[in-house]
């Protein structure tokens, strides 16, 4: 069992679960498209090739619990994504 994978997949997948969680609704189908769909499939060939059923399933669950922690904490008291909040910086109002 090779340890350092686990929290490394379980970085990776609770970054992914959190960007995808946080995206607007709109655009989530191409971002789900683009993004976790192919970074599922390599993850997906990387287990079945060395075999790390159970270092996948523990990140996994590593990844759920601190999804649903940060969400419990943080996630839920945010406002919905939307695009209308996007804010364009020039050089005379930077701020």
């Amino acid at each position: 069992m090779d340890l350092w994978a686990i929290p490394v997949l379980a970085a990776i997948l609770t970054a992914l679960s959190i960007a995808v969680i946080r995206s607007d609704k709109r655009r989530r189908r191409r971002l789900l498209l683009f993004v976790p769909l192919p970074l599922v499939i390599l993850v997906l060939r990387w287990a079945s090739y060395r075999r790390a059923w159970a270092e996948l399933a523990s990140a996994v669950a590593l990844s759920a619990a601190a999804v649903l922690i940060w969400w419990a904490a943080y996630g839920r008291r945010l406002p919905p994504p939307s695009d209308d909040n996007i804010r364009v910086w020039t050089q005379n109002d930077p701020f």
